[in-house]
């Protein structure tokens, strides 16, 4: 394990999206996909002794579950997907962890649409949480990282059918390079009541850089969308997952009102606003894995068929992922989900 976090990491480089580790395959001079591996790293055999500042970057290729949230809390999965795309190169382990097909997202809304589920906006569920107010049954927020072309060209179209809305955070140094959302499509999007957050101007790790590089990164691709869209946005991801204390108060100081992160859990809190945790949908995840990730029931079989998969019966109780601890037993939550919180996923 060690040996594959030193390969997802060289010097003077970011570190690679986030992918499951186990999932990974580093594979000497495998043809990567230009966006999900843009700095050629990934196809690199590991260096033998990663920099002190290498090395420390290690911890943050470790998806965490998010801290046990303090005071009221409420129950709310934040999904959050990467492409929505058929992998185009096979052996790109990394391109493949991050890539839903469009077939997959398409059962996967369906599925959600034939039990019940509510998806609401990031900014409502936020609401919820400050207020400690409630939402729907069984509601969620969809999240899309890093603004790739297919959220508009394939994502956009299927969430419109079933009139869910959704938050697409753009990397605003990449808008218009190829796989990337143009600034017409960022501003198509934003009209159609999809919002837009910021992910950085270049993708870079945050706790990894300099104080006044780290501000600048938030503060720049804030008010590059603003000038594009010509309202205040208000929602941040962290990249990688990667932020501390400064990055955090950074983030208020500038203007947002929330920050995403990739710590895994679906129990928030209102001091928590800068590090939400979501809950990870990764590439060749069945239908039925899925359903467990928003505790709903186990798909029927015209779901499994139309996912592709043969129909089978529900797996046994010690079949299925171990259960998030739970919440801390003095709050009382609020709305509790009609079924079992969902687990975090393991990344």
């Amino acid at each position: 394990m060690v040996l594959l976090m030193m390969a997802a990491v060289l010097p003077g480089r970011s570190i690679a999206r986030q992918p499951p580790l186990g999932a990974i395959s580093v594979v000497a001079r495998a043809a990567a996909d230009e966006n999900d591996d843009h700095d050629g790293f990934i196809e690199h055999s590991s260096p033998a002794v990663p920099t002190p500042a290498a090395a420390a970057l290690i911890g943050e290729l470790i998806v965490r579950k998010a801290p046990l949230p303090v005071g009221p809390v409420t129950y709310v999965p934040i999904l959050y997907y990467h492409y929505i795309r058929i992998n185009p190169n096979p052996r790109d382990r990394v391109g493949f962890g991050l890539s839903t097909p469009p077939a997959a997202f398409h059962a996967q809304m369906q599925y959600l649409a034939d039990h019940g589920f509510h998806v609401v906006s990031l900014q409502q569920a936020v609401t919820a949480i400050q207020n400690h107010s409630g939402l729907p049954s069984r509601s969620l927020v969809l999240t899309f990282d890093d603004g790739y072309a297919d959220f508009f060209s394939n994502a956009v179209p299927i969430l419109q059918s079933y009139g869910f809305t959704a938050t697409s955070f753009v990397i605003t140094g990449r808008m218009g390079w190829g796989g990337y959302m143009t600034p017409s499509q960022i501003v198509a999007a934003d009209s159609m009541g999809f919002t837009i957050g910021a992910h950085t101007v270049d993708h870079v790790a945050l706790a990894a850089q300099v104080p006044a590089r780290a501000s600048w990164e938030i503060k720049q691709s804030k008010l590059t969308l603003e000038t594009l869209l010509g309202h205040p946005v208000r929602d941040f991801a962290y990249p990688y997952g990667s932020f501390n204390l400064y990055d955090m108060a950074q983030a208020k100081s500038l203007g947002f009102e929330t920050a995403v992160s990739t710590l895994s859990g679906t129990w928030h809190s209102a001091g928590q606003l800068f590090e939400l945790s979501r809950v990870r949908v990764g590439g060749g995840l069945p239908l039925a894995y899925f359903a467990n990730l928003v505790a709903g029931p186990y798909p029927t079989s015209a779901e499994l068929a139309g996912a592709g998969v043969a129909p089978t019966s529900p797996p046994p109780p010690s079949a299925a992922p171990t259960p998030s601890p739970a919440p801390p037993p003095t709050p009382t939550p609020t709305p509790a989900p009609s079924p079992t919180p969902a687990p975090s996923p393991t990344p």
